[in-house]
């Protein structure tokens, strides 16, 4: 892993066709197709380009370049963006999120690492967001969140912040969530399947 920054290093590599890859965290086009440029073998995709998974994961798929992401990461390039419009993944999305990403890195401690690798793994988390995903703000438990939630987001191209108005589908998952849990109405998961 390299930094895009250190020009004298990233010659040397590529002058030694050594294959690597960037530590910095691709957040908008531009810096995606700048860095496709210089042949890495994977990207981080962060913060608003995680809501265009589907075009993103295309364009470096086609070059050969691996799509990595952090799943239990609010991202979002303003710290005050609701939770809920910030980039993250819930264990139950992988499958859906497996279309588009190559690789995902759980951030955590060393004590939590291993708790959070088995959630991901097996693809369930009955609890609040923000028990797995830290940077989550607010109450929102996991249980009442409709299967579709990953669906929608994962190529959502984040509609709502582009065209205001157009989409408020994450403020009707909230809803929908707040409703079945006062009706104490949960949303049952399927087991993974080996």
């Amino acid at each position: 892993m390299i930094n895009y920054q250190d020009k004298e290093k990233l010659k040397r590599i590529q002058d030694s066709k050594i294959p690597f890859f960037f530590t910095n965290f691709v957040t908008t086009i531009d810096q995606l197709h700048g860095l496709i440029e210089y042949n890495p073998t994977d990207m981080y995709i962060c913060e608003s380009l995680g809501f265009f998974l589907d075009k993103v994961s295309k364009i470096l798929h086609d070059k050969n370049i691996k799509v990595r992401v952090f799943p239990n990461i609010c991202q979002s390039s303003f710290y005050e963006t609701p939770s809920i419009k910030t980039f993250f993944i819930r264990p139950e999305d992988i499958p859906i999120y497996s279309n588009f990403v190559d690789v995902f890195e759980i951030i955590s401690d060393k004590e939590r690492q291993s708790v959070l690798f088995k959630i991901y793994k097996q693809e369930k988390w009955f609890g609040r967001l923000k028990e797995i995903i830290p940077s989550f703000k607010g109450e929102l438990d996991n249980r009442y969140i409709l299967k579709s939630f990953g669906l929608i987001r994962s190529k959502c191209g984040k509609r709502c912040m582009y065209q205001p108005g157009s989409c408020a589908i994450c403020d009707r998952f909230i809803e929908t969530a707040d409703t079945l849990k006062e009706s104490k109405l949960f949303i049952k998961r399927a087991k993974k399947k080996d």
